[in-house]
């Protein structure tokens, strides 16, 4: 299936908020309420070929909490159209998008007038994405929960309210 067709059969940003329980909206809510957005990283978006915006996750996912509400608030300010693919729904498309083999999400895809992919983006900002890498063999190990490093992510996503998202995301629609 084309991107387009994905698109196309996603979830409006409003029926994929439906799927949440009711403390995952009240953490979305909160990094919605925190995203800091300026009228620069618009133009930015704006400026770019960006109108379509898939963003391939799921509910239950900690990163996405964190990221879609960002994500959602840049793009719809820009007047682009977003839609959510759920991840368990279509492996067949995650599988197009895996980070170190694996299927991590959210996967953000900015898509053209066409539909045509000009971005991806995902499963975190590169600061986040350290943070569980560094992690990933003490994890294996033993030698630290996978909660702490969860913890640690969230302590980011908290104190960075979404800055480092929209400027990797401008960044990359921008090359």
């Amino acid at each position: 299936m084309q991107l387009r067709n994905y698109f196309e059969e996603g979830l409006t940003v409003d029926a994929f908020e439906e799927l949440l329980s009711d403390d995952q909206a009240k953490l979305h809510s909160l990094h919605e309420r925190r995203a800091t957005i300026v009228d620069a990283d618009i133009e930015a978006v704006k400026a770019s070929d960006a109108h379509f915006v898939l963003v391939i996750t799921e509910p239950w996912c900690g990163d996405s909490l964190a990221i879609f509400p960002v994500v959602s608030s840049l793009f719809r300010a820009a007047s682009c159209e977003i839609r959510v693919a759920q991840r368990d729904l279509h492996p067949e498309l995650i599988d197009q998008y895996l980070t170190n083999g694996g299927r991590a999400i959210p996967i953000v895809v900015v898509l053209d007038e066409a539909h045509e992919q000009i971005l991806r983006w995902g499963p975190r900002p590169a600061p986040a994405q350290e943070i569980v890498e560094d992690r990933r063999d003490d994890v294996k190990a033993g030698r630290v929960d996978k909660a702490e490093v969860h913890k640690q992510v969230r302590a980011f996503y908290s104190g960075d309210n979404g800055r480092t998202i929209v400027a990797e995301l401008i960044e990359g629609l921008a090359s």
